[in-house]
């Protein structure tokens, strides 16, 4: 293994013990460099040793070795940390062996072995006391290795390439049974053929980290310790060389230190690390990869390929990006139970830099469990899982590495030597949740487990650390406090999941979708007149009741022609039940009420609440949590799903407006889109409006239920606050089952997590297109803004940029413009208005049409409502429909100059814009 050697040994003492441990390592050597120690005596001290004499004497002992070896040597007078490096890397010297030193100081020693291990990457043989009987080729190696199995990847290149001993020692914290069999696994993963005991690492308090190593190693008979300095964390290495200084030098076991196995900083070193995983048929294993460095800063690699070995033995290569990685299922599907593996992220065929891991193959259910809960939760967690369920940990955050994490599991819970750690990212795709506030790690947790439930998994219960618990039909969900709750013997059977026909809708009910109903009458409206006026004619011939949910209330003209009509309802005696969000309509937060509310609500038969009224100073939770669904239901039997909020740009036509270059941004009116529906789901929709009216305070009433009405078929999507990701679950899921073609409509910025399936879709072949608007509407090939709205120029960029990465992948993208209208201005030209649809259409399978935009604040803060509409003649009708739109629309070129000059800009103001906005 070891082919140019340097030998630093004293001339004083019994030089020829440093060759007999040098040949241990290197059968055959090409070159040996030897650094004597002379040091320098007073005239009344005893003469100086015949040093070149001994110099001569080890030259000549060499070449009887081999003699076609290249000796040369120098003396020094002292150990000089940086003349022995410098030497080192001069004579491209592959190990450095360290001899007894009679009179240096162990400082000195221990530093130049930090050096050469940490900074240069050669490894060092140090001998302490001088061996009472001739060194022989090892037989009995021992180890130091973390309890995870860090150190055994550098082990395993060590074997490969050295005399193999005979049995192998693994000297580590503690040596439970289950402890061992986990890592004699993980050693034959990496291809590690020798016997291995496992050996706990017993510290007296007064001896240092060193001395625990040397007592261990003689207690189990090693007449060689290893220690790879990738079982040590970057203090420790350096605080094991400062204080254990004395004591490795008068190590009773020679000690072999490898290096970190990847290059890094000059004294921090890099090491990778992978998360576990899950495997199941029909189920990808997904891994987190990770680099960590300086002080334990977190990055992600860059793309590249990962190597996977099982055994020893390569099973193939697979790409990382972003991360992220995910194994063929295939590879996996004979897993029972926890198995090793390790990855090794130099893409080689060969095991080299690996970093090791298990998978589970779940016969029992699982018991997923924050990996940052405190002490007690933690434990009242395992004992809820004892044998019954698979106790699987999920890091949530990459704040802390997986093996900082690993390290906190293993200390509050240390009968469980590897801790099943996943990775919520690398199940989500979701960036590292950069864009996702930690608010919201109960409902990542709750999703992982959606994930896996999918896939065919059963899951016991979901304990998350979050006072805000999510809640799911399907899955059980715990709050810390109901854990320790819980007595200790309780059997938490897994909530059944109702059958699917096939895997779309098992997930679209796993999203959290009501389930799909027939009997519907289904049609959408584009049209912002033609929508107010359909809205206009169902108030008109309402009989019974009309309840009205919104998220804005304009005052204006056109939310004046609605109220009247809501009026004109309640005066003929129909029950109007208006409910608007407090903050957003500004109506009943911080003393303000909304006039066009105040008058409307003084009307007999009408009843007004507002949504989360606002007093004081608020919480974020109390800010973000609003309620955004927009729905109209009639007499308990006819219903309209929106983006439209009330006022006046969300039901103007274009045509309705003389438009001028001097007419105020706020006048240019806004694509929208909602459905109207009849049949069975629109008690489902009175369902959550009755919810929510008497969470405002309003009196519970009866409705009847509604009867099919015609052939279509259908879902709801309904999304609470902080609670749950319905909304998000079902676009996701969408995104996911197209096979063709995926069309969006909306001017948000994509939560990341969508942007990522989005861009998976393109790399499947799925055509997909998206529609989006101007924050800022502008006009004319010059691209002139109209007065006003100046901030939201930011937000325009803000938007592009996350739809940046979609059109690079090859999605195609175009920004909605109109052409100039009789009743406009001629200068105009070309109208860019601003897109406030909500559409989402899966190939002619789905389509998605509601509140929910495609943003982070949609996803998890605000409560939305979307319908799923599963018809092909409905989709074909609103692709039709969408095709009039693109033919008038700028398709964005991702070469066009203009387009990529803004790039650097869009990227800066997405990475800023928090902090743009305050």
């Amino acid at each position: 293994m070891f082919r140019r050697l340097m030998i630093v040994f004293d001339a004083g003492s019994e030089s020829e013990v440093v060759l007999h441990a040098a040949r241990r390592l290197s059968a055959a050597p090409e070159a040996v460099y030897l650094y004597g120690l002379v040091p320098e005596r007073s005239e009344l001290e005893a003469p100086p040793p015949a040093s070149l004499t001994v110099l001569d004497r080890l030259r000549h002992a060499l070449r009887d070795w081999s003699p076609s070896i290249d000796v040369r040597g120098s003396l020094e007078t002292h150990l000089d940390t940086s003349a022995v490096v410098q030497a080192a890397t001069q004579h491209g010297a592959d190990l450095v062996v360290l001899g007894p030193h009679l009179d240096t100081s162990p400082r000195a020693r221990v530093g130049a072995m930090l050096m050469l291990a940490l900074r240069e990457h050669i490894p060092v043989l140090s001998i302490g006391r001088v061996p009472s009987a001739p060194l022989a080729t090892p037989s009995r190696m021992a180890v130091a290795i973390t309890p995870d199995g860090r150190g055994l990847g550098a082990m395993a290149t060590v074997l490969s390439h050295c005399p193999l001993p005979s049995e192998l020692i693994a000297l580590t914290t503690g040596s439970a049974p289950e402890q061992a069999s986990r890592l004699q696994a993980l050693s034959l993963a990496l291809g590690i053929s020798q016997t291995l005991h496992v050996e706990a690492l017993t510290e007296n308090p007064a001896d240092s980290r060193v001395e625990a190593f040397d007592v261990a190693a003689v207690r189990s008979g090693a007449d060689l310790l290893v220690i790879p300095a990738d079982a040590l964390a970057d203090m420790e290495a350096l605080v094991l060389g400062m204080l254990g200084a004395k004591a490795l030098q008068n190590a009773r076991v020679p000690t072999l230190l490898l290096p970190r196995t990847q290059t890094s900083s000059v004294l921090f070193e890099d090491h990778y690390a992978v998360s576990d995983s899950v495997a199941v048929p029909g189920l990808a294993p997904r891994f987190s990869v990770e680099r960590v460095g300086f002080m334990s800063n977190i990055s992600v690699p860059e793309a590249g390929t990962l190597s996977v070995f099982e055994g020893g033995v390569s099973l193939g290569t697979t790409p990382h990006e972003g991360g992220t990685a995910a194994l063929s299922e295939s590879w996996l599907e004979h897993v029972r139970g926890l198995h090793p593996l390790a990855f090794s992220f130099s893409g080689t065929t060969a095991p080299r830099d690996l970093s090791p891991c298990y998978v589970l193959g779940p016969e029992q259910p699982l018991l997923l469990v924050d990996s940052l809960l405190d002490e007690d939760s933690l434990a009242a967690a395992h004992a809820l899982a004892m044998d019954r369920y698979h106790l699987v940990f999920v890091r949530l955050r990459d704040t802390d590495s997986l093996d900082a994490q690993r390290a906190h599991l293993r200390e509050l819970l240390p009968e469980t030597p590897w801790p099943l750690l996943l990775d919520a990212s690398a199940w989500l795709d979701d960036a590292r949740a950069d864009d996702v506030p930690q608010q919201v790690d109960g409902q990542r947790l709750l999703r992982v487990a959606t994930r896996l439930a999918t896939a065919g998994i059963a899951i016991a219960a979901v304990v998350t650390r979050e006072e805000l618990k999510p809640v799911h039909p399907l899955l059980r969900t715990l709050s810390p406090q109901e854990c320790l709750a819980l007595p200790r013997a309780t059997l938490l059977e897994p909530l059944p999941i109702p059958d699917a026909p096939n895997t779309w809708a098992r997930e679209l009910t796993l999203a959290g979708c009501s389930p799909r109903l027939e009997g519907h009458d289904i049609d959408f409206e584009l049209d912002n007149g033609l929508a107010r006026e359909s809205v206009l004619a169902a108030i008109d011939a309402a009989r019974t009741s009309i309840h009205w949910q919104c998220y804005i209330v304009e005052d204006d003209s056109v939310t004046a022609r609605i109220t009247d009509a809501l009026k004109r309802a309640a005066a003929r005696g129909v029950l109007v039940r208006f409910l608007a969000d407090a903050l957003y309509s500004g109506h009943d937060s911080f003393g303000a009420l909304n006039p066009a509310l105040v008058t409307l609500s003084k009307t007999p038969n009408v009843e007004v609440r507002a949504i989360a009224p606002l007093v004081g100073v608020p919480s974020l939770s109390e800010l973000k949590q609003r309620n955004h669904r927009k729905l109209t239901v009639i007499d308990s039997a006819r219903a309209f799903v929106s983006g439209r909020n009330l006022g006046a740009p969300y039901y103007t036509g274009f045509d309705e407006v003389g438009l001028r270059r001097t007419s105020h941004y706020r006048d240019i009116p806004w694509l929208d889109c909602g459905a109207r529906l009849e049949g069975p789901l629109v008690s489902v929709l009175e369902s959550a409006f009755l919810a929510e009216w008497t969470r405002a305070g309003g009196e519970p009433y009866a409705f009847p239920p509604t009867a099919p009405v015609g052939t279509m078929a259908a879902r709801v999507a309904l999304h609470e606050g902080l609670k749950d990701t319905h909304t998000l679950d079902t676009q996701l899921a969408l995104i996911r089952h197209a096979r063709s073609r995926l069309v969006l409509v909306n001017t948000f910025p994509l939560l990341l997590e969508l942007q990522n399936a989005l861009i998976a879709a393109v790399r499947r072949g799925v055509r997909v297109e998206v529609l989006f608007g101007s924050v800022r509407p502008h006009y004319g090939s010059a691209r002139t803004y109209f007065p006003g709205g100046a901030l939201r120029e930011v937000a325009d960029r803000y938007v592009r940029s996350r739809l940046d990465a979609v059109i690079e992948a090859g999605g195609i993208a175009y920004e909605w413009a109109l052409p100039a209208m009789p009743e406009w201005e001629p200068e105009l030209e070309q109208l860019f208005p601003h897109v406030h649809a909500k559409l989402l259409v899966c190939d002619t399978t789905a389509v998605a049409i509601g509140s929910a935009n495609l943003d982070v604040t949609a996803a998890y803060w605000e409560s939305e409502a979307l319908l799923v509409v599963e018809d092909a003649p409905f989709a074909e009708r609103l692709l039709t429909a969408l095709e009039g739109l693109f033919a008038t629309s700028r398709r964005i070129d991702r070469e066009d100059r203009s387009w990529r000059d803004e790039v650097e800009q869009r990227a800066w103001v997405g990475r800023n814009w928090p902090s743009l906005v305050g």
